[in-house]
């Protein structure tokens, strides 16, 4: 996180995290950038990126249940 910090020192930046926070890039290097997309309502990132960091629970719960049943078949 401490990369981040300097990141942001470095470059003066003024990250409105009312935007996506999702990172772009590596933030050694100077074209990294956050997403900046409209996020979701009450999460900090955008739709598409919601859909990668969060889990469903009842499809990883359907999934679970899934791998069990092709044991037993197997």
């Amino acid at each position: 996180m401490s990369i981040l910090k300097n990141y942001f020192k470095q470059n003066s930046v003024m990250h409105s995290f009312s935007n996506c926070q999702w990172p772009i890039g590596d933030p050694q290097e100077k074209d990294f950038h956050f997403c900046e997309s409209k996020t979701v309502v009450g999460k900090p990132y955008c739709q598409s990126h919601c859909d990668v960091a969060y889990i469903d629970e009842k499809e990883l719960k359907k999934e679970k249940e899934a791998q069990k049943n092709r044991r037993i078949a197997a």
